[in-house]
């Protein structure tokens, strides 16, 4: 017990006697985690710039105008012509141009269908989506609107006009984020993103400075005696720092104003596994690459396409076969399949059991290579211990 203290009190001196660790490790979740909420906290996208071209300058296309100003997601400038409008998208960066032709009033009321050029700017996916569809339901009212005030005029009933142009209702209702908050979609993700990170730099770190500093052999190794023990000393400070780290993070919920009627104990648990899983990814990187320098890069060769290849924006099932396998070799993508289940299911433990038994796997499969590593490897056998 005197030698399990003493090894965990060295470990915390080399933490704290490593900058650069002890940055990522503490600050960079807690800045991070700071830093994305308020950049997502909005979590609703309004007030988005469109172009209105009016080339008809009549009290229909006022009253177009007006529906569209009235949409919060947008926010509507007209001009009368269309001169320079590329320029004019590209300095003022907005996200469509709606053209309304000569004669559209007129048009309109000579039943010749006028077309209304809608052109989204899709530059950027985001935006272009919410401004599209807020354009869509301000021109469909409108549309409707027109049509059955046409009807009426016939001498047509208002209730008869209404069903004629509607021949059938359609109602659209949400669940699972019934507000489409964005930040409730995208932020707890980002979470899972930066405890991945820091876990596999931190203990890659950990590993490689010791062998760089040539004290593995000399201090560590020679206290330990066995690899399985070794790791866990390594890792339980860690560990002990990131139930902190977590709690830090779990406590923003309510700062950001996040939803947190789930399932904590499958999200702990997610969690706690996630770290053991990560953690394990690093060790093993470490054994393999003494340095600590190119752990690092490899980490994050590792680390830079696991949010893309995870299927948390971009579905894995439109990914091709090959891409879904190299994913699942990734803890994120399984933490992330949970995450949702949980965030937004209400899943409990036996819901999330594929991605519990994912990263389990994974766990075992890098603790199983860690362990290799420490048999096999001349570089970890000390003069005079062969491990």
């Amino acid at each position: 017990m005197n030698n399990l203290i003493d090894l965990l009190k060295r470990e915390f001196r080399l933490f704290a006697s490593n900058s650069v660790v002890l940055a990522i490790f503490i600050g960079a979740p807690l800045l991070y985690g700071l830093l994305l909420g308020a950049v997502y906290s909005k979590g609703k996208v309004d007030n988005l710039k469109v172009l209105v071209v009016d080339m008809d300058d009549s009290p229909m296309s006022a009253r177009a105008i007006d529906m569209l100003s009235d949409n919060e997601v947008l926010f509507v400038d007209v001009r009368h012509d269309k001169t320079a409008l590329n320029q004019a998208v590209i300095d003022d960066d907005y996200e469509a141009v709606i053209t309304f032709p000569h004669r559209f009033e007129a048009d309109i009321i000579q039943k010749r269908h006028p077309e209304v050029q809608v052109e989204v700017n899709t530059a950027n996916i985001l935006p272009a989506n919410y401004a599209a569809k807020a354009i869509q339901v301000a021109l469909g009212t409108l549309n409707a609107g027109i049509e059955i005030q046409s009807l009426i005029k016939t001498g047509m009933p208002l209730a008869t006009a209404m069903e004629s142009y509607e021949a059938f209702g359609v109602n659209y209702a949400r669940f699972f984020n019934k507000s489409a908050n964005y930040m409730t979609f995208l932020w707890p993700g980002i979470l899972g993103v930066i405890i991945q990170q820091v876990f596999m730099l931190a203990l890659a770190l950990s590993f490689a400075r010791e062998q760089e500093e040539n004290t593995f052999h000399s201090e560590f190794y020679p206290r330990v005696r066995n690899p399985w023990y070794a790791m866990l000393i390594k890792s339980l400070p860690f560990w002990l720092m990131g139930l902190g780290i977590v709690a830090a993070l779990w406590g923003m919920f309510p700062m950001f104003r996040m939803p947190m009627d789930f399932n904590g104990g499958a999200m702990l648990l997610l969690v706690a596994l996630l770290i053991v899983s990560v953690t394990f990814m690093g060790i093993a990187v470490s054994l393999v690459i003494p340095s600590q320098l190119k752990a690092t890069e490899i980490l994050m060769v590792i680390a830079t396409p696991s949010f893309i290849l995870s299927g948390f924006t971009w579905p894995l099932s439109q990914m091709p076969g090959a891409i879904v396998m190299l994913a699942k070799t990734i803890p994120l993508t399984h933490f992330l399949e949970g995450m949702r289940k949980v965030l937004f299911y209400g899943a409990s433990i036996a819901d999330i059991a594929p991605q519990l038994k994912g990263m389990i796997l994974i766990s075992l499969f890098f603790a199983l290579v860690s362990y290799t590593m420490f048999k096999v490897l001349p570089r970890l056998k000390t003069p005079n211990h062969t491990v």
